[in-house]
């Protein structure tokens, strides 16, 4: 078994750690990450983003509602906390309670639930502490340049995305400083994908079983049909009136 670097929990032969630049933000980010996620998946991304943000943590669990860490953190006067979650019931970055936010003078505490949506949907129903919090979540539908993974559904993104799109939101809404450009959490994700959909078309190459039977992208590259395009950054800021 190769080793693995202990920051990154990547083969050493392969650890992005070197890529990785950290951003300092207004914000203070809490990744909530399933058993699975954390130990299991090689191509997570919530990792990737907690070293990428400054003060962020990662906690591991299923069930929150007695996490002695995280309950201090959701009862520090100095925070505002939210979860990033799609709903109903969520806002966006306009919301006037990020506003009065700002005008509190309380630094915004964002819990990211770092799972596939069936277990993140087990979290948030086991997690009281969790589920009641405000919710936030994208004004904007993004699509997402995970390419190496078929997405659930049109407008879902990866951890590190989605940390990346509620930064620069948050930013156009006022609520957060523009000084500091999120784009590394983009370069960091976009290295990690190049290098599976390399790795992936060696196996093809060598006539290897490709991992992931369900993998869009490795169908159309068996198929010598070309990789989905990027959209650019671009492209995604552009409101669909605006298209």
């Amino acid at each position: 078994m190769s080793e693995k670097c202990l920051k990154c929990f990547r083969p050493l032969s392969t650890c992005y750690c070197s890529s990785i630049k950290t951003l300092e933000t207004d914000v203070k980010f809490i990744f909530l990450m399933h058993p699975k996620e954390a130990y299991h998946q090689h191509t997570g991304t919530g990792r990737l983003a907690c070293l990428s943000l400054k003060d962020a943590e990662i906690i591991v669990g299923i069930d929150f509602t007695h996490n002695a860490k995280l309950n201090r953190l959701l009862s520090d006067p100095d925070f505002f906390p939210m979860v990033l979650y799609p709903g109903e019931d969520s806002v966006t970055a306009e919301a006037p309670l990020l506003k009065e936010r700002c005008n509190a003078g309380k630094k915004l505490l964002i819990i990211v639930v770092d799972a596939t949506w069936f277990f993140a949907k087990k979290m948030l129903r086991l997690s009281p502490n969790v589920r009641n919090l405000p919710k936030i979540s994208f004004k904007n539908i993004y699509t997402s340049e995970f390419t190496f993974k078929r997405q659930p559904a049109p407008g879902c993104v990866s951890t590190i995305e989605s940390c990346f799109f509620l930064i620069k939101e948050l930013q156009q809404a006022g609520v957060i400083s523009t000084t500091v450009d999120p784009q590394p959490l983009m370069d960091v994700f976009r290295k990690m994908v190049d290098f599976q959909l390399e790795a992936e078309q060696q196996r093809i190459d060598a006539g290897i079983p490709g991992r992931h039977s369900y993998d869009n992208q490795r169908d159309l590259m068996r198929k010598g049909k070309p990789r989905r395009r990027r959209v650019s950054l671009e492209e995604q800021y552009t409101l669909p009136e605006q298209r």
